[in-house]
């Protein structure tokens, strides 16, 4: 390149330095010294552009080039600091540069022309003539002039600290154990609505339109206690403040983050220094507004976003997290008060977000998924859309699924109240030896009792619920194989019998004078005693009356027995049968085959288990057994039905019949336990003899495995 074309190219630059477009100097470190303070002028003093101070430890400001430009406008949008740009400011920046290069194109092509034209004035040695020469010497000689009248003039503002500037009055420190940096920049600064300089307030007007927040009402940047800060080469900035709790005015923060604007550029600074080292944390922006009634808050990744959230959405607290989307343990503790957490980072952000809900119980947070930042629908005039857009969050968990930090205390009472949990509604007295295998009788189980046609399940679930009925279990009794008036009168022989009166001595039914067993003639003068005792019994025994529900489905029989568990709130319900039930739901239909019959059990089932979860009661459904011989055990693979039963099923009973080898003709039955959720113990043996009272319709259960 020829110097004629060197000179040419620096006059271009010098001649358009007051048009270049403002970028961030990512090469420089934040300044860290307190700036100096600047020389009194008067107000029609017209303001005199002085480029920066040198950097702490000698380094200078870099001057915005054209190469700088390139490499931001060349950079993503995600790899900028969103403290200074956003999504508008980014494609406005994209706008200039395309300006810019077409500008120099023309003046390219403006250069090759008028060096075709003085073609002939070059000399052969490719010198341009002596007065072109000239030209460019006194140029250099201007260019040296001029750093040596900065060099001199930084000299003597550095050794002048006291030459301040009387227009902006400083606010009265009410802090001392801050920051000295923060404190003296602090106390420098001014709300802007107090800004009464008109060429200050054509500056500050200036950085707002710059970031993108002049829409923003001086009431939200006065309520966030946002100032304005000259410094003395009249260069603006915004001090946004960190709070670690309720603060005034004018008192000074414990953090400060400033954006000044360079001439050309925007430069960030965080106070104090020491941020980012463990155990440092100054505080949140916006932290100072919160109240105890604020159950609700919106966090953002940098100020500008909270700033438009709060001013845009009538005063939903908003806050910035001091490391922006970077995971801060140091935060936690400030959000645990807060019933709902909404969090809207930038969307290639998300990940963080998602991290930050995690830790701070994600029950209880939103996230805002919309494309646009807050700032960014400001500067749209898409104001609007940011109340809808926190208002359409999505919840990180939804309901239905919940982690140890929402269940912690009922874990906590699982192990220490363990005992009382396993226990549940009450324990058998009749049946004493069933609650050294199943522990006791708990809600929210599913009981399945099994056996074949004529071992006694009817008879041994009459006394087995009417032995909790007793002691207060308000119980539901459906059977679908027996009237209602065999079953009460089987419960009521059972109540008054000899077994029962000695395991309750307080009855003294002897020293009363009746006799047993009721369905004796010669004791039918008793009954109406025992009616008497039977329905002053501490629990509440309700029949179904099934003939009400013939010709019904499973699922209306299931939302009537629901029903009447809510309405007289019911703790056990019993079925008997599965069988008969699903038959008595199905005879109408004369179309339906054994597979609909098969389907119907599994939809019943299902509807029973979730009954059991959802209203926190204990079901027992008798269930018929498949034909086995009796040298056969029963197993689990024997219940009638689909294997749904026994998968949905806590507990699985059944009644196992033996042929006495002493005796062909007397039977034994025993008690397996095929199945135990909770309790542990299983029986799969003939260790519970199930010995029957014929004049009692009573069961004594004998546990061979205990010692005589």
């Amino acid at each position: 390149m020829s110097r004629h074309q060197h000179t040419s190219e620096q006059a271009e630059e010098k001649d358009q330095k007051k048009s270049v477009a403002f970028v961030v100097d990512f090469n420089s470190s934040p300044t860290t010294s307190s700036p100096p303070e600047k020389m009194s002028e008067t107000p029609t003093q017209k303001k005199k552009q002085v480029p920066p101070l040198p950097k702490k430890g000698g380094k200078a400001l870099k001057p915005v080039q054209n190469d700088e430009l390139d490499r931001v406008a060349l950079t993503g949008i995600e790899d900028l600091d969103s403290d200074l740009f956003d999504n508008i400011s980014y494609l406005d920046l994209m706008t200039k540069k395309h300006d810019r290069d077409e500008r120099k194109r023309r003046e390219h092509m403006d250069n090759l022309r008028k060096l075709r034209e003085n073609a002939e004035k070059i000399s052969a040695r490719g010198q341009p003539p002596a007065n072109e020469l000239s030209n460019f010497a006194n140029s250099t000689d201007q260019v040296t002039s001029d750093a040596t009248q900065i060099s001199d003039e930084s000299t003597d503002f550095a050794s002048d600290p006291d030459g301040a500037d009387n227009k902006i009055q400083p606010a009265t420190p009410t802090s001392m154990n801050v920051d000295p940096a923060i404190r003296h920049i602090w106390n420098e600064a001014i709300d802007l609505s107090e800004v009464r300089n008109v060429d200050d307030q054509a500056e500050f007007r200036s950085l707002l339109a710059q970031l993108g927040i002049d829409q923003i009402s001086a009431a939200t940047l006065s309520r966030y206690n946002v100032r304005g800060h000259m410094d003395h080469y009249d260069h603006p900035a915004l001090c946004y403040p960190r709070y670690r709790g309720p603060a005034t005015r004018n008192k000074v923060p414990s953090g400060l983050k400033i954006i000044r604007y360079l001439g050309d550029k925007l430069e960030k600074e965080n106070l104090p220094e020491d941020e980012l080292k463990p155990g440092k944390f100054s505080g949140i922006f916006g932290y100072h507004m919160i109240t105890p009634a604020d159950n609700r808050v919106v966090l953002t990744t940098n100020e500008r976003d909270a700033l438009a959230v709060y001013d845009s959405t009538n005063g939903i607290p908003a806050l910035s997290l001091p490391l922006g989307e970077r995971l801060d343990q140091n935060v936690m503790s400030y959000l645990e008060d807060f019933d709902l957490i909404y969090l809207w980072f930038p969307l290639i952000h998300e990940k963080h977000a998602k991290d930050y809900a995690s830790y701070l119980n994600s029950a209880r947070c939103y996230i805002i998924t919309k494309p646009e930042r807050p700032v960014e629908l400001l500067r749209d005039d898409r104001s609007g859309e940011i109340l809808k857009g926190i208002l359409e969050a999505v919840r990180v968990r939804f309901r239905g699924f919940r982690s140890l930090i929402d269940i912690r205390e009922e874990v906590k009472n699982e192990l220490v109240q363990s005992n009382s949990r396993t226990v549940g509604f009450a324990q058998w007295k009749r049946l004493e030896a069933l609650n050294r295998y199943l522990k006791g009788f708990r809600p929210g189980e599913l009981t399945v009792l099994t056996g074949g046609t004529g071992y006694g399940k009817t008879t041994f679930l009459c006394e087995y619920s009417m032995d909790l009925f007793s002691q207060g279990v308000r119980t539901m009794f459906c059977s679908f194989e027996m009237p209602d008036e065999k079953i009460l009168k089987w419960m009521l022989v059972q109540f008054a019998a000899p077994a029962h009166i000695r395991s309750l001595a307080r009855s003294r039914t002897y020293h009363n004078g009746l006799k047993l067993p009721l369905h004796r003639v010669d004791h039918h003068q008793t009954v109406e005693a025992w009616l008497d005792k039977f329905e002053r019994s501490h629990g509440e025994m309700i029949i179904m009356k099934t003939n009400e529900f013939r010709n019904k489905t499973v699922s209306q029989m299931a939302d009537e027995i629901q029903a009447q568990v809510v309405a007289a709130g019911i703790q056990h319900v019993v079925i008997d049968n599965l069988q008969f039930l699903v038959g008595m739901a199905t005879l109408s239909n004369e179309a339906s085959t054994a597979q609909d019959k098969y389907n119907t059990q599994d939809r019943f089932i299902g509807r029973l288990r979730r009954m059991a979860n959802d209203l926190g009661i204990h079901i027992t459904v008798v269930v018929h057994s498949r034909k086995i011989s009796d040298a056969e055990d029963l197993e689990l693979q024997h219940i009638g039905g689909s294997a749904r039963i026994t998968q949905e099923a806590d507990n699985v009973l059944a009644i196992q019949r033996r042929r006495d080898p002493s005796d062909r003709s007397r039977e034994r039955k025993f008690l397996y336990i095929l199945k135990n959720r909770y309790g542990g113990r299983r029986v799969e043996s003939d260790r519970l003899e199930m010995i029957f009272q014929q004049a009692t319709y009573t069961y004594t259960l004998v546990d061979h495995s205990q010692p005589k």
